[in-house]
């Protein structure tokens, strides 16, 4: 058998090699990935979930070629059609936290949302697949799903929310980096990274790239900088020498995950509000409308109060607003019970 071959690292050291060793590239055809597409995580501390998890994965739908059954990701029989693997809608609720996902004016949804909660925290994770790459949804579902098994494993295990945070954007970007196949030179899947992790005292927010989190309530903020040039030149903050000549106001990304990625750990905020609100979760398709913290609050403060009615409100005003990409917001309420609810 002929040993599998890296794009930029040569051949593998074995044919049975799945991955490159040198830069954790998937060497497998995507057609192999499709027909050995694994179920959905589990949290590596036990056989079952140690909490209830959703994700925005497409399961069995029509192609939408020739309309024949296809799965997620995978290619149509009939008509060699790819099915993305993010749905062109998606709303999922826990009752104590919701999100929603909307593919908009784009031909599909390269966004990925998950959301989970346990014992005394609720957690969500938003990626927005990068459009400039190949099969961009494949990175963006396969990050979230990993990364919401890793942050409710580690909350589980008696992790901090912020060792927890950095661990889920860890298993996010290997993730990423995995849905790389061999014919993915230039431009293999990628997407950015942004999680919450709300308890009963503190909301705990990481990420890597442009999609945000803020804090609706007393004190409202954006609790993330755009990993962009614009934005570090905005806050004062040390740009990469290697970027030192690039022009100062470029929105361009300067990290995101996938093969191509950095190895850095997302960075990492947490906040101790001192009353109750919520956590707004969301890729640019929300944020390019509502930019500002105050901006979501005023959206927000005309919307039933519900977590699911607020995800639905906030994508309905983007989509209304021009829906020029694909929308994923994911809505936290705090404080948690110790139950994982929030209080009545």
């Amino acid at each position: 058998m002929t040993a599998p071959s890296c794009p930029e690292h040569g051949p593998a050291g074995d044919p049975g090699d799945r991955f490159c060793e040198v830069c954790g590239r998937n060497l497998r055809t995507r057609e192999e990935v499709a027909a050995t597409a694994a179920p959905l995580p589990a949290p590596r501390s036990g056989t079952a979930p140690v909490a209830p998890w959703l994700s925005s994965r497409a399961t069995e739908g029509n192609c939408g070629g020739c309309g024949a059954q296809v799965p997620g990701g995978g290619y149509c029989n009939s008509c060699g059609r790819r099915r993305s693997l993010g749905r062109d809608h998606a709303e999922l609720d826990l009752g104590d936290l919701a999100a929603v996902t909307d593919r908009a004016r784009r031909p599909r949804n390269e966004d990925a949302v998950a959301i989970g909660r346990i014992a005394g925290a609720t957690v969500a994770v938003v990626c927005d697949g990068i459009s400039t790459s190949t099969h961009a949804d494949t990175a963006a579902t396969a990050a979230v799903e990993s990364a919401i098994v890793e942050l409710l494993d580690a909350l589980h295990g008696g992790a901090d929310p912020a060792e927890a945070g950095r661990r889920g954007a860890r298993a996010a970007a290997a993730a990423a980096r995995g849905a790389a196949g061999p014919e993915d030179r230039d431009t293999p899947p990628s997407c950015t990274y942004v999680s919450a992790i709300v308890t009963r005292d503190a909301v705990t927010v990481s990420w890597i790239g442009d999609s945000r989190a803020y804090w609706l309530g007393p004190n409202e903020a954006l609790l993330t900088l755009d990993d962009s040039l614009r934005a570090r030149v905005a806050a004062g903050r040390p740009v990469p020498a290697a970027l030192a000549e690039e022009d100062p106001r470029s929105p361009a990304l300067i990290r995101w995950l996938g093969v191509d990625g950095d190895d850095e750990d997302a960075q990492v905020v947490t906040l101790r509000p001192t009353g109750p609100g919520q956590v707004v979760v969301c890729s640019d398709g929300l944020h390019h409308y509502l930019p500002g913290a105050n901006d979501l609050a005023a959206a927000v403060s005309g919307l039933p109060p519900t977590p699911l009615a607020v995800a639905q409100g906030l994508t309905r005003l983007a989509l209304e607003g021009g829906g020029h990409d694909n929308v994923a917001v994911a809505i936290l309420p705090f404080p948690v019970t110790e139950t994982g609810g929030t209080p009545a």
